[in-house]
């Protein structure tokens, strides 16, 4: 379904999110990767990154400019494996890959933990003097459960009770790897942009208790509300656009 992705269906989905100061701080393109991929349809992930790329050459933009466009669709897509699945995410990133020029590409790891074991307050290196491509699990947990806290706010407690209850191991893997190896790391997306990647597979995947929490938690890490009901819209066109069929009402914001 790469028809579906056509640069002026982009071009709509662009202008559903409100204006930024420069392009890359628009989240709607690792949004539209992010969804087309959790939709099955990974061969317009490729389209989405060639659309911004030329757009960044339209407006000059630096190689550093390209390079974080092209991290940040890379990374949204792997942050949405662990709830649309890792297979429609492998797919995907093969398709990204052969389509991202190689001066665009990363050859290591990204995440890493700082001195202080804190992934997401990290800013990204472009040496690899600090990057720890092995951390402890202590460090992973901490991570995770203060993501996950800001995440959730009042209901962080609630929430991690109910998924210890129905499964502690899920609890562990939840903390330890979604959260602490997955999510807290920011140094390619921000803690907003994550919630967007996780707002944007679950609507896809039509799960509506996840995407409840979801909204909110956008919230928290930092988006107005304008913002996250744009980020929804995008998921939703474009999933609808997919041939996605919802059981569910998608939750909004009230």
């Amino acid at each position: 379904m790469a028809h579906i992705a056509t640069p002026e269906f982009l071009s709509s989905l662009k202008q559903l999110y409100p204006a930024q100061s420069t392009y890359i701080k628009s989240p709607w393109y690792a949004v539209a990767a992010i969804t087309f991929s959790a939709s099955n349809c990974p061969e317009a992930v490729p389209l989405v990154l060639e659309y911004v790329l030329k757009d960044l050459d339209a407006i000059t933009a630096s190689h550093e400019d390209r390079l974080t466009a092209a991290r940040k669709i890379r990374d949204a897509v792997f942050k949405s494996g662990m709830i649309c699945g890792f297979p429609k995410v492998i797919n995907a990133l093969v398709l990204l890959h052969e389509a991202t020029p190689p001066a665009l590409q990363d050859k290591e790891t990204l995440r890493y933990a700082s001195r202080s074991g804190h992934f997401h307050h990290v800013p990204m290196l472009e040496t690899t003097s600090h990057r720890n491509p092995d951390p402890s699990i202590e460090e992973l947990t901490h991570a995770g459960k203060e993501y996950f806290d800001q995440t959730y706010g009042e209901t962080a407690k609630p929430t991690q009770a109910l998924i210890s209850a129905i499964y502690p191991d899920l609890a562990y893997y939840v903390s330890s790897f979604a959260y602490g190896y997955g999510y807290a790391f920011m140094g390619a997306t921000s803690p907003m942009e994550t919630s967007f990647a996780m707002i944007a597979a679950l609507i896809a995947i039509d799960t509506p208790r996840q995407i409840g929490w979801h909204l909110e938690g956008a919230i928290r890490n930092g988006a107005t509300k304008e913002e996250v009901k744009a980020i929804r819209t995008i998921a939703m066109r474009i999933s609808k656009a997919a041939g996605i069929v919802w059981k569910n009402d998608i939750p909004d914001l009230q």
